[in-house]
């Protein structure tokens, strides 16, 4: 059983992609507040009232393609 931080993250480093992806998940919820419900209902009415103003056509919509393009050349 490791002891010290870094023989955890050598550990956690150790784990497939997919594994250390639900640790960080975890650690990351971990430090969140426990009452998750309100989160939860606030993001689903954020999603219902994105999803209504694409259909009704008042959102203002970015091209995926568009969006990659612009990401390669900020990371570079």
């Amino acid at each position: 059983m490791p002891h010290t931080l870094a023989e955890i993250e050598q550990q956690a480093r150790d784990l497939p992609a997919r594994e250390r992806a639900r640790l960080a998940l975890a650690l990351i919820q971990s430090l969140e507040p426990s009452d998750e419900g309100d989160v939860e209902e606030a993001w689903r009415v954020e999603v219902e009232t994105r999803w209504a103003s694409i259909e009704r056509g008042t959102a203002e919509t970015i091209a995926a393609l568009e969006v990659f393009a612009e990401i390669r050349r900020a990371l570079r």
